[in-house]
């Protein structure tokens, strides 16, 4: 059997040195539940704000992404601090969560706000005042509302008032049958899912709970700070494709209301 010319060896060896260098690793990215429009589960494959993105970022970073999908938001940073996924999108920061993971420099912002039936009666009202007046509130399993939230929802009388459920649409419809007073979730999927489910009455409280940026976090067990600096850089050099990204699941699909 003839050897294969040295020129085709040599083109076999450039193609494979290019996949290295494009790919110096695959990170694995943990996922909670759906979360349209930032994270969509088809038949097929995943879609959504913040899956393009993080593919966008960690392409340009060099990175290959392999996506695990798991059961809930809370249990993708428990993975995260074990170091058996290596990021997690969509991530607020605390200081609780910064001691086991490193956080990228913000991709996009995020408003938490109040979802609710509206009752003239509490339309001043802040959270700290309509927990006093004992109205129930659904989130997500594993989310991060912001310091107020967290302090008022670690206090006993409160505790009881604060239902956690991993899937959005299933807090939605909580709301929507009144077995809670308000749902807290992001501006922007919250007016989505209302406007994709047809549903009529629900709006927004006009007390915006958490005004934020949005990070990747990254396992200090699994990765540096240069794989830090790689991806940092990557979203500093794309924020017109990330706006792009962005607009493309927003812009085109009106939603219901206005921001206030």
């Amino acid at each position: 059997m003839s050897m294969p010319p040295i020129k085709y060896i040599f083109i076999l060896f450039a193609l494979i040195a290019q996949v290295s260098i494009a790919c110096e690793r695959t990170m694995k990215i943990g996922l909670g539940q759906p979360w349209p429009p930032f994270y969509f589960e088809g038949e097929q494959t995943l879609s959504g704000i913040d899956i393009e993105v993080t593919r966008l970022i960690l392409n340009k970073a060099g990175f290959c992404s392999e996506f695990v999908v798991l059961p809930s938001s809370i249990r993708g940073l428990v993975e995260l601090k074990k170091g058996h996924v290596d990021l997690v999108p969509a991530a607020s920061f605390s200081h609780q969560r910064a001691q086991y993971s490193y956080f990228s420099i913000p991709y996009r912002r995020e408003r938490m706000r109040l979802f609710w039936y509206e009752d003239a009666k509490l339309f001043n009202h802040n959270l700290q005042s309509l927990m006093s007046l004992r109205q129930t509130f659904v989130v997500n399993n594993g989310g991060y509302y912001g310091n107020e939230f967290e302090s008022l929802s670690s206090q006993e009388q409160f505790k009881e008032l604060i239902v956690r459920v991993p899937m959005i649409k299933q807090r939605l419809y909580m709301l929507k049958a009144k077995r809670v007073d308000f749902m807290i979730d992001d501006e922007t999927s919250g007016l989505y899912l209302i406007k994709q489910e047809k549903i009529a009455g629900v709006t927004l409280h006009p007390h915006v709970v958490h005004d934020n940026p949005i990070h990747f976090m990254l396992s200090r067990k699994s990765l540096s700070h240069l794989e830090l600096k790689k991806i940092n850089i990557a979203i500093s050099n794309n924020q017109a494709a990330i706006k792009q990204i962005i607009e493309s699941y927003t812009q085109s699909r009106p939603f219901l209301g206005n921001s206030t």
